[in-house]
């Protein structure tokens, strides 16, 4: 699960108060995992969640591969790159930068390998390097960047699922009149199992 829900794994929520004291204490537990499982929300914040990941990924991957366009090439790539529909023609235009920058890289690894290096391959070598260092710089700063969006995003996500499961959790030991309910795996025995209830209360919540 991509989705970190932390609710009531090893907590418990005290039943109203109205209860007496005297009475033998009335435990329910839940499985947070079949309750996430079934849980309509969870799921489509799940699925959000590795939209965003999987579009943040392919966003670094791909500035990775044209890292050794000069900063001219880079800002007509990127502004092809955000245009909503692009044309035929500037569709044309990003593969043949792709093509550049991979050829380059082609050269590079070349030169890398060259025992006794020519003047000429020499410098050839320094300016491809002197690319390709400025855009590892460009390029850990987007890590970071898209790193700290998507780990927001999943706080968030987190958060707000945790407390629609907290609401639930706690309106049904209201109707049930339980003094606990427990996450169903930190209970070796007895309790009321009260899945299915918290569920159905999840999924008509919305």
């Amino acid at each position: 699960m991509a989705i970190l829900v932390m609710s009531l794994l090893l907590a418990a929520l005290v039943a109203p108060a109205a209860v007496a004291q005297e009475q033998a204490l009335k435990l329910g537990v839940v499985d947070m995992a079949k309750v996430l499982d079934g849980y309509k929300a969870f799921k489509d914040a799940d699925a959000e969640y590795k939209k965003l990941l999987s579009a943040r990924q392919a966003q670094l991957q791909d500035r990775m591969a044209v890292r050794l366009l000069s900063e001219e090439e880079l800002k007509e790539y990127q502004n092809v790159q955000a245009v909503v529909a692009p044309s035929e023609e500037q569709k044309k235009r990003m593969e043949q930068l792709r093509a550049v920058a991979q050829t380059r890289e082609d050269e590079l690894t070349g030169l890398q390998r060259v025992a006794s290096p020519t003047d000429e391959q020499k410098k050839r070598l320094t300016e491809l390097q002197t690319l390709g260092d400025k855009s590892s710089q460009e390029i850990s700063t987007l890590q970071q960047r898209l790193s700290d969006e998507i780990n927001q995003r999943n706080k968030e996500l987190s958060e707000q699922l945790n407390k629609k499961i907290e609401a639930a959790l706690e309106a049904v030991a209201k109707e049930k009149r339980m003094d606990y309910i427990l996450a169903k795996d930190a209970v070796l025995y007895g309790g009321r199992d009260l899945t299915d209830e918290v569920l159905a209360k999840l999924n008509a919540a919305g």
